[in-house]
């Protein structure tokens, strides 16, 4: 029996040869060697089969925000969980790389993917919001979630184009969220 890993290893290799839209369930089925059932019980549809780990790092950046104690500048506890719910999803054999290569190529999935951004980004600007005694959708924290995102998604998206920088994901997403926090956090001060 396959791993759910290993299912969406195989699919990640399907979509990315043949194409999200061209790619079956069926085939998915057929490369990863098991029955439909089994694929059913992992994910619902193929679609929630390439966005289980983002929606997995949503959670993740939830959490670690909702964990942050409160003498934790702002922009530190965002850094932070940012890094908290990336790192656990970049492994060795690329399989993130695809992943997100599938998510910001595939026309059936880039519509879904500016609302799943979306989401991600009102968790940052909910924890702002939090820190600072206003609504989310306020200036200051709705402008910081975009930003968190708009620089994480621009750091995923260099590392996809130009794979051999990929392993330095890390080192360039801590540069330009501690540059961005530095400046953010005085707009924060300011509140």
């Amino acid at each position: 029996m396959s791993s759910r890993a290993q299912v969406e290893a195989a699919a990640f290799e399907l979509f990315l040869e043949r194409g999200y839209t061209e790619t079956s369930i069926m085939d998915i089925v057929a490369a990863a060697g098991i029955g439909r059932t089994t694929f059913f019980r992992y994910f619902p549809n193929k679609a929630a089969l390439v966005w289980s780990p983002f929606e997995e790092g949503t959670r993740d950046l939830q959490s670690a925000l909702d964990t942050v104690d409160d003498d934790v500048p702002v922009m530190e506890a965002i850094r932070a969980g940012v890094f908290d719910s990336v790192v656990p999803r970049l492994d060795d054999e690329g399989l993130w790389r695809a992943q997100f290569r599938i998510l910001d190529t595939s026309p059936e999935l880039q519509a879904e993917g500016a609302q799943r951004w979306l989401a991600w980004a009102e968790v940052v600007a909910r924890f702002v919001a939090s820190r600072i005694g206003v609504r989310p959708t306020a200036v200051v924290p709705a402008s910081i979630g975009g930003a968190v995102q708009g620089a994480v998604l621009a750091a995923l998206r260099d590392s996809v184009e130009i794979p051999a920088f990929g392993g330095d994901l890390l080192s360039v997403l801590d540069t330009s969220l501690v540059s961005l926090g530095r400046n953010l956090q005085k707009w924060i001060d300011e509140q």
